[in-house]
């Protein structure tokens, strides 16, 4: 059996679950979509990425007032992520310059090795080696989250190898 991994924007995969190109989509911070069914794997913090050489990088957590003068890099406007940030800039009175916008968050994180400026990471990217050069810094309390959730169409049959998946997905985010 073969699975395919698709990458894109949640409102792109949603429609493709619609339409039945998809089975099952991994989202983070869907807010609710018409006709799919939603089922949470759960919450993560978000990390402030820095260069390691940041002044903030030894810190063991970061206040948003802290990050006023901070030049930010971020996913382009219609990522959920980006959204996220956007809203907790906001939130905490912030207008960060923004000095890039990009499609892949490893690009980013690289470039925030490169010292470019900052961003904001899920805290699984930790587990990676994309982050090398880099410091991630827990906020303060209240710690900003995102959930992750499993999508999927109610009016089509669920293949057993979905139901797998959905099982798996949801083990493997409580580990």
């Amino acid at each position: 059996m073969t699975f395919e991994l698709f990458e894109d924007t949640t409102d792109k995969m949603a429609q493709q679950l619609e339409d039945g190109t998809l089975d099952l989509v991994i989202a983070s911070g869907s807010d609710e979509i018409p006709n799919l069914a939603r089922h949470s794997l759960g919450r993560e913090p978000l990390l402030m990425l820095l260069p390691e050489k940041h002044r903030l990088a030894r810190r063991k957590s970061i206040r948003w007032s802290e990050l006023a003068s901070e030049k930010f890099l971020l996913l382009h406007e219609q990522h959920s992520l980006s959204i996220q940030v956007r809203r907790l800039l906001a939130a905490n009175h912030l207008k960060p310059e923004l000095v890039l916008q990009g499609a892949q968050l490893v690009t980013i994180a690289r470039m925030v090795a490169a010292g470019l400026g900052v961003t904001v990471i899920p805290q699984m990217m930790l587990k990676t080696e994309f982050v090398k050069g880099c410091a991630a810094v827990p906020f303060a309390k209240p710690v900003p989250t995102r959930e992750l959730t499993l999508l999927r169409n109610p009016l089509r049959a669920e293949s057993k190898a979905a139901a797998a998946f959905r099982e798996e997905a949801a083990a493997a985010f409580l580990s």
